[in-house]
Parts: C-alpha cells; structure tokens; sequence
C-alpha cells in the first residue's frame, strides 16, 4: 500500500490545479463585479460630498 502513495502527488496535482482554476475564475469575477461598483460608489462620494448628511 505504501507504494502507491507515490502515485497520488499526480493525482492530487491534479485536483489542485481544478481547484486553483475554480478560485481564480471566482476571484476574477468578483473583480469584474466589484471594482466597477467601488469605483461608483467613489465617484458618487466624491461628486456628491456630505449632500445627504449622512440620513440614509
């Protein structure tokens, strides 16, 4: 049984390198959907300074 543990690391490489994919694509699209929503959101505060008061 102890040899085949040295067959494993491909296998697991493997499943890794899914699993790197799978978290880059959902880093990279939150990246898509966030950073156009902060930039809004700074632009909105610096167009728009203290207009509300601060009564939302």
């Amino acid at each position: 049984m102890e040899s085949t543990q040295f067959t494993l690391p491909k296998h697991i490489l493997d499943i890794w390198a899914i699993v790197l994919i799978i978290l880059g694509t959902i880093v990279i699209m939150t990246l898509l959907v966030l950073c156009p929503a902060t930039t809004v959101i700074i632009y909105r505060v610096w167009t728009h300074p203290m207009h509300h008061n601060g009564a939302e």
